[in-house]
């Protein structure tokens, strides 16, 4: 697949017209949220609202295909992982790959999958599956200026926000520049250069990467450069309050959505704060029973 599959990616006109300022928050609050919860049910429903927003991106074919394969990747590389390395008690052997063995007088205590550690794992890739789709969606609907006017509006400190802007931006240069560096030393070179190295050589296939990235960090340094003179001969002050531009104007119905969509937030972080002081018998009320049991099974 290309390197550059996400350069083309465009939000629907429902996802771009909204304001930047609750798609940041809506990414704030995904974030919060992927660190309060720890049942998989609850990071379920935040990993289905993150896909549900980013169905609204026109990607190529190919692009889906890759964000696809990176999902995959996370998910079975996380629950394996944990499944197989799961340290904490209880712990139910589900398959076990290597029985216990001693070797040289060392106790070995063999190799098994266990049923929480993939619970665990489920959970975790969960966390990183609804950050990066939001983040996704956030970045790939939202021009760099609309997005820098929501930092400056939110009172990010301007070098902050401006580097943030100019990084995204950046990204997809640097994937086109990768690609048209590569077609560039396959058109020169071709299978002596090592271009078409088979998939059965890693090694050589590291090898020819490395080298490709040779050209691309050094465009990149000039590029960074010129930017920076440009910024410098404009008299850009980071220590200046700076108007947002263009102006932003939040809808009645973004206010209401924008105004649920803390309040809900705010709601599930004060309920599993509550769940952990009663865990940790700093604060009880009998009253709150029910919010305690909701927030063991659901949050």
């Amino acid at each position: 697949m290309s390197a550059g599959a996400f350069t083309a990616a465009r939000g629907a006109a429902w996802l771009e017209d909204l304001d930047p300022r609750m798609k940041l928050c809506w990414l704030a609050c995904v974030s919060l949220l992927s660190v309060v919860l720890d049942s998989v049910v609850g990071l379920g429903v935040l990993c289905a609202l993150s896909s549900v927003v980013i169905t609204g991106l026109r990607m190529p074919a190919r692009a889906w295909g890759l964000l696809g394969f990176v999902l995959a990747a996370i998910v079975w590389g996380t629950i394996l992982s944990q499944g197989l390395f799961y340290a904490a008690e209880p712990r139910t052997t589900l398959v076990t790959l290597l029985p216990p063995w001693n070797l040289g007088g060392w106790q070995l205590g063999g190799l098994r999958l266990y049923r929480e550690g993939l619970t665990y794992g489920l959970a975790q890739s969960l966390r990183m599956i609804a950050v990066t789709l939001a983040g996704l969606a956030v970045c790939l609907s939202t021009t760099p200026p609309r997005l820098l006017a929501a930092l400056t509006w939110l009172r990010v400190p301007s070098a902050i926000g401006f580097m943030t802007v100019a990084s995204l931006r950046f990204v997809p240069l640097v994937l086109g520049e990768y690609q048209t560096v590569r077609q560039a030393r396959w058109l020169r070179s071709g299978a002596r250069q090592g271009i078409n190295t088979r998939p059965w050589q890693p090694f050589a296939q590291m090898r020819v990467g490395i080298a490709l990235l040779v050209p691309v960090i050094a465009a990149a340094l000039r590029r960074a450069t010129a930017l920076a003179t440009s910024v410098a001969a404009r008299g850009f002050d980071p220590a200046a309050r700076h108007a947002p531009y263009p102006p932003l104007r939040m809808r009645l119905a973004e206010g209401l959505a924008l105004a649920a969509l803390l309040a809900t937030t705010g709601a599930i972080v004060a309920a599993k704060v509550l769940y952990w002081l009663y865990v940790g018998e700093m604060y009880y009320r009998p009253t709150l029973r029910p919010l305690y049991e909701l927030a063991r099974s659901w949050m």
